[in-house]
């Protein structure tokens, strides 16, 4: 039983000295954890140590100057003697307050109650700047009014009246137009007669190469004229071939059709006359065509050059009671439409006749190809030459306005007084800016003789920016006051500065929006944070602070286990002591 005790306690003091030791390495690493949190702690103390903040030199209402951080609402609030900056986006919208936003775009409304765009006197006039001056000119005012209730009268007389000379100008210029078109008609017209005078006839052109019949020109094969009208058919059909498709090198070709239906192939092969490429010009006269695709050189209508009066054989025959014979419907000016009426042949399809009439021997007799040729030569084709009447005077009067243009009314002009110069100027930056203008007028001064003082005024100008197109951007209220969002945004990028700087130019002064960096004004500034500072050393002495207790708890801890440790080891000792002397003993009483 004694052995059994010995050897139970033996097993709980060396489980209870395993458990110490376990402790102690638990305490052991709690230590290094707090040694971690201690370095941890130095670290963020030496980063607040370098932290920096962008801070503003302001003034207050007495004019002092005064130190605040960099946050739109510190910037956007006016104040006399404060540099006026603008923040914007990377879209280059400004940002504007709430309330600046609402003044810009309200809405108003004429005498007659229909809405109207806001002007800058408009947006002035919601910050209280005409006050002042309307109180003391309201006779003035009470005068402009008047003026202007007559001139809304006018106006609309004027609209009338514009809409009337409209209508009137729009019918004169419709009537202008038709007048220019007829003259510009008539001015072709004369033009064609006047080159027609000066153009040589197409009878001048032939008669020019082959001769006439009373005078041969030329030598040799330019003969051919004088020698067709003196029996020689064959010089006959070689003249009626250049007169068809001439190119200046080759004869026409191909099937050309008769008046009545037969078919014409010219031979061709005739030499001579080849060496005259100047009757191309006269067969191209005849080949010419008007729009409708009808030849315009028509015989003259005269069937017989010896009568005074104009023959139609044709007519001439169906008068008599017979049809006309095929060489009748071959030599004549004329064909039969066949409802009773006649046209004019056109010289090409006469000259096609005429090479069938001879070619078929249909006519062989001198005297009658005589005749024929001459009768085409010196009478179609001579006649052709006679000047034409010139085109009847243009006689039609130009139309004319019977009333003048309407003279516009001129507004009556209202200057609104201004007294606070920097209030107004900072307010007129802003409204020119909003507007999508980098560029706003100065405020100048005028002399009131009646109130013997000055008073500042700026022109009046119209809204163009839209709702759909909007040149700012309202700050939200949580980022108004917040520096450091500020702060990271101008860093980042995200935000840029521009500044209202009077510039003057050589006759004029305006004031301008112009980027610029933050370190390059006068009056925003970098600087260390000293409250994070000091929060953060508050922050680490007490940390520190909790570490060292934490520290000296474990201390007392790890000094309370080291001392039980020590009695549970010497407790160890003695028990396997009284354990190896029962062994002994035992062994004694058995030996």
């Amino acid at each position: 039983m004694g052995l059994s005790a010995s050897q139970a306690r033996l097993l709980s003091i060396t489980q209870r000295i395993n458990n110490n030791e376990l402790e102690s390495e638990m305490l052991s690493h709690a230590k290094i954890q707090l040694s971690s949190r201690n370095t941890l702690a130095s670290e963020k103390y030496i980063n607040a140590l370098d932290g920096t903040k962008l801070q503003y030199i302001s003034y207050d209402d007495t004019g002092t100057q005064e130190k605040v951080d960099l946050t739109f609402n510190s910037i956007n609030q006016y104040t006399p003697l404060k540099n006026q900056y603008a923040l914007f986006n990377n879209e280059n919208q400004i940002y504007v307050s709430a309330t600046d936003a609402a003044n810009f775009e309200k809405v108003y409304y004429d005498d007659d109650g229909n809405p109207r765009q806001s002007t800058l006197y408009d947006f002035l006039d919601c910050y209280g700047l005409f006050d002042r001056g309307r109180e003391e000119y309201a006779d003035k005012k009470k005068e402009y009014d008047e003026q202007m209730a007559e001139y809304r009268v006018q106006r609309d007389e004027y609209d009338l009246a514009l809409a009337e000379y409209e209508t009137k100008m729009t019918d004169y210029q419709t009537k202008l137009d038709e007048y220019n078109k007829k003259l510009q008609e008539y001015q072709k017209e004369y033009q064609d007669y006047l080159d027609s005078l000066s153009e040589p006839s197409l009878y001048d052109k032939f008669s020019n190469i082959v001769g006439t019949k009373d005078t041969a020109v030329g030598s040799g094969s330019s003969y051919c004229y004088y020698y067709a009208l003196n029996g020689s058919s064959g010089c006959y059909l070689h003249l009626l071939n250049h007169l068809l498709d001439f190119d200046g090198s080759s004869y026409g070709s191909g099937t050309y059709i008769t008046t009545n239906g037969k078919n014409v192939i010219p031979s061709g092969g005739f030499g001579g006359m080849g060496t005259v490429p100047e009757l191309k010009e006269v067969s191209d006269a005849m080949n010419e065509t008007n729009a409708d695709g009808e030849y315009t050189k028509i015989c003259d209508g005269d069937d017989d050059l010896n009568t005074a009066d104009q023959q139609n054989i044709l007519k001439a025959a169906r008068d008599a009671g017979r049809a006309p014979t095929e060489v009748e419907i071959l030599m004549s000016d004329y064909i039969e439409n066949g409802d009773g009426t006649y046209s004019l042949k056109s010289l090409k399809q006469k000259a096609i006749d005429m090479y069938y009439l001879i070619e078929s021997g249909l006519i062989s007799d001198q005297p009658t190809m005589y005749n024929m040729l001459v009768n085409f030569t010196d009478g179609d084709m001579k006649n052709l030459a006679t000047p034409p009447d010139p085109p009847d005077p243009f006689t039609e009067v130009a139309p004319t306005m019977d009333i003048a243009a309407p003279q516009e009314p001129e507004m009556p002009v209202y200057t609104d007084k201004i007294y606070d110069k920097p209030l107004a100027q900072w307010y007129t930056n802003l409204w020119y800016i909003m507007n999508g203008s980098t560029t706003s007028d100065e405020l100048y001064s005028v002399y009131d003789e009646q109130a013997e003082f000055d008073y500042f005024t700026v022109p009046d100008a119209p809204k163009t920016s839209t709702t759909e197109n909007n040149n700012y951007v309202i700050m939200p209220d949580e980022q108004a006051g917040d520096a450091d969002w500020l702060q990271f945004a101008i860093n980042n990028g995200l935000v840029n500065i521009s500044q209202a700087t009077l510039k003057n130019d050589t006759n004029s002064s305006n004031i301008r929006w112009e980027g610029i960096e933050y370190s390059s004004t006068s009056d925003i500034y970098e600087t260390q944070d000293e409250t994070k500072i000091a929060k953060a050393e508050a922050e680490y002495q007490k940390t520190l602070t909790e570490i060292q207790a934490e520290d000296k708890q474990l201390d007392l801890e790890m000094k309370k286990l080291d001392t039980e440790h020590s009695a549970l080891e010497k407790e160890l000792e003695s028990i396997k002591g009284v354990m190896q002397k029962n062994t002994e003993r035992s062994f004694s009483a058995f030996s």
